[in-house]
């Protein structure tokens, strides 16, 4: 009888290992698109076609007025109020918006053939705006009000035997097609709201038991990783078997396994919770970032999902960051997609994954960024996975921009878990971002109750609301050298030189927490040069009669000098610049570095002073004299800092050039700096004797020849 049940045990086994495992069909691609005013009707015809992922305004035929739309927020902007139509409506009284279309939905439809063997199939739409509805072969399977996450519908009882299956996808147009209560996304920047399916779409074909979700949480500490699963069973399974192999991902090398049985305990949709060992592993980090994936089964249905041996942190007794038990300096640059989805310019490029590797790769690379924010809203999961794969550390914001407060606190909490859901796995997540300059107290509550979902137990920044957790960050947007808007209509360049970068109260105050500077400089400029609505006054005040390419010269060497300084002074534990990448329209208010945005090209002057500022070795001069005397001899203090992880030595060399490009004096002085330090050395030289316009080069010169170099233009008179 005992060899019966064994040999039962094994044919069952043998049956399970022979099931087929799942298979992804990959719905990108054309797909047919129509317009409509109704809800409910499925439109007679289709007669535009678009990409997905993508965004409705790149259909061909093009619908007229696809993204028109004023969000609240955005009409009731003070400093784009000037470039919009006038509406017989008070913005008080808008609970989301204003749409200037004429239709509320977009109705998207593709086919798929139905594959034989398989028990559950499952259609997975990874982000569509603004709300999506499903069917299949003309019968409902779900709807999803969320716009930033993913949700997957299961569509086994809908589809045909064996055959073509048709999937009709329904998004609304604009945002004010959903409740007020549902949170849609805000923006005071944001001129058009583009709807489309803007992330993949897949049907997954699987067996009985399958997992419908895993979450990686390493732990470099103990040498494993903790993993929690939810795996789908049939009604009256009373046990399921999870297999987790770990791999090297580029290798294929197998490093790990693990098999365990689990009681489903009557629950259909069981979440288990186990660890894996991982020893002396290849720890992730921007220098080298290491992956591994995990395949787990369950011998009908299995799971890959990548991920990388990380830790990362804040710490408030010392004010900074700290990458697998190391101090870490953030330097970087903000992403605001989402913006740059306004731009005619975007076309389908965030969906082209060599012009995003190429965002994400080349020009950080070049200027010693580890670190981005992607600011106000998500992006494509394809762009976390080449955030992962170049080693970038990722502030990952939600689209919040104030608070309105007729949205559903529950539901928000929802969308707030299925978008960490989506990015958790991620080593390039390193921490949440609930908002952007918001003060509420109801997303701090919302931190403290999502915190616990994140096995990694990232930090999470609160917008200007004070941290919730011990060891949360919070952020910086410092602009109150050049903004009128505080009162420094007045501004002149010396008071970097009595200033110490500290924090400003414009940020959650008081704290001493860690603090990530993500915003400065209130001094963009359009892509041509051109000033925007905000920094108009900025320009006028210091700049007037300037031409564009001037603006751009100035704007290069004061973004320079003020990120020099915030990095020299080092009360922050990450600089990141804004912005490296938003839209570029009429009535704009920011701006970023390019030229232009489709060849990733960016404007010159800037890429001169960005390969620079950012370097590893960063050189500050605190000299911003009004004049100098001719012939004086002068003491100028050079402010080093140190991110590296070793010692360096060399020479600081200071020359002075002519307006003509000659050196017409020069001096230098030895430094020598520890890891992750700072040093301050002043360097003694007699100023020319002739009047005139010059500029200081100073260079960090490091023993094997490479340097860092600063520049400051000064004014040689006998005026004062």
């Amino acid at each position: 009888m005992k060899s019966k049940i064994a040999a039962t045990g094994i044919c069952l086994l043998f049956s399970l290992s022979l099931m087929a495992q799942r298979e992804i069909l990959s719905l990108n691609g054309t797909w047919e698109v129509e317009e409509s005013i109704d809800a409910v009707k499925v439109p007679a015809k289709f007669g535009h076609k678009v990409q997905v992922p993508g965004l409705t305004n790149t259909a061909i035929p093009s619908f007229e007025g696809v993204d028109k739309f004023y969000s609240k927020e955005y009409y009731s902007n003070q400093w784009v109020q000037p470039t919009l139509m006038k509406l017989d409506i008070d913005p008080d009284t808008m609970k989301t918006g204003y749409s200037l279309q004429k239709r509320n939905y977009f109705w998207y439809r593709k086919t798929f053939e139905t594959k034989p063997g398989f028990e559950a199939v499952i259609l997975k739409i990874n982000k569509a705006q603004f709300g999506s509805m499903v069917l299949v072969n003309g019968k409902r399977a779900g709807e999803y009000d969320g716009c930033f996450s993913s949700r997957q519908y299961d569509i086994t009882p809908f589809l045909k035997k064996k055959g073509t299956n048709v999937v009709i996808v329904r998004i609304g147009a604009h945002p004010a097609v959903l409740p007020p209560s549902v949170p849609s996304g805000n923006d005071f920047e944001k001129r058009h709201w583009t709807p489309g399916i803007y992330d993949d779409v897949s049907v997954i074909f699987t067996n009985y038991p399958y997992i419908e979700t895993v979450q990686v949480a390493p732990d470099i500490h103990k040498g494993e990783i903790l993993v929690q699963a939810k795996v789908i069973t049939r009604p009256g399974t009373g046990t399921f078997r999870l297999t987790g192999r770990i791999k090297e991902w580029k290798s294929g090398r197998e490093i790990s396994d693990l098999t365990k049985d689990f009681t489903t305990e009557g629950v259909s949709g069981k979440i288990v919770t186990f660890s894996i060992p991982l020893k002396n592993a290849r720890l992730w980090a921007p220098g080298d970032p290491f992956l591994y994936s995990l395949n787990l089964s369950t011998g009908s249905d299995d799971m890959n999902v990548r991920f990388g041996m990380r830790e990362f942190r804040f710490d408030t007794p010392t004010k900074r960051a700290y990458l697998n038990d190391k101090l870490i300096f953030l330097r970087g640059s903000n992403i605001t997609l989402h913006r740059f989805f306004d731009d005619s310019l975007c076309v389908n490029h965030p969906w082209e994954e060599e012009w995003v590797r190429k965002l994400l790769t080349d020009l950080p690379g070049k200027y010693n960024w580890n670190s981005f924010r992607f600011c106000i809203g998500p992006v494509p999961d394809k762009w976390f996975d080449i955030a992962d794969e170049v080693g970038l550390l990722i502030q990952n914001e939600y689209f919040i921009w104030s608070y309105r407060p007729y949205w559903d606190r529950s539901l928000l909490k929802s969308h707030l878990q299925d978008w960490m859901r989506d990015c958790w796995n991620h080593p390039s997540v390193a921490w949440w971002d609930i908002n952007n300059e918001t003060r509420e107290t109801i997303l701090t509550e919302l931190i403290s109750e999502l915190r616990p979902l994140d096995l990694s137990g990232r930090a999470w920044d609160n917008g200007y609301n004070l941290p919730e957790g011990d060891n949360d960050p919070v952020e910086d947007h410092n602009y109150k050298f050049y903004s009128t808007r505080f009162g420094n209509d007045s501004w002149n360049q010396q008071k970097f030189m009595n200033g110490m970068a500290e924090k400003t109260t414009n940020s959650p105050h008081p704290t001493a927490h860690a603090c990530v500077l993500n915003e400065y400089g209130w001094l963009w400029l359009k892509r041509n040069g051109q000033k925007t609505l905000l920094t108009s006054p900025v320009y006028d005040s210091i700049a007037k009669g300037y031409s564009n390419q001037q603006r751009q010269e100035l704007y290069a060497y004061l973004i320079a000098a003020e990120t020099e300084y915030f990095r020299a002074h080092r009360n922050y534990a990450g600089v990141l610049h804004f912005d490296y990448l938003t839209g570029d329209f009429h009535g704009a208010i920011t701006g970023d570095i390019f030229r232009d945005p489709v060849t990733l090209e960016p404007v010159k002057v800037y890429d001169e002073y960005f390969t620079e500022i950012f370097k590893p070795l960063g050189v500050y001069v605190n000299y911003f004299p009004a004049s100098v005397m001719p012939g004086a001899e002068t003491e100028i203090p050079v402010m080093l800092v140190n991110d590296e992880y070793r010692r360096i030595s060399g020479n600081i060399e200071l020359k002075i050039i002519n307006e003509t490009g000659e050196e017409v004096a020069n001096s230098s002085g030895p430094f020598n700096i520890g890891e992750l330090s700072q040093y301050t050395g002043k360097i003694k030289i007699r100023m020319p004797l002739k009047e005139g316009s010059y500029r200081i080069h100073t260079y960090a010169v490091q023993s094997d020849g490479s340097k860092t170099l600063c520049r400051r233009e000064i004014s040689i008179t006998l005026k004062r």
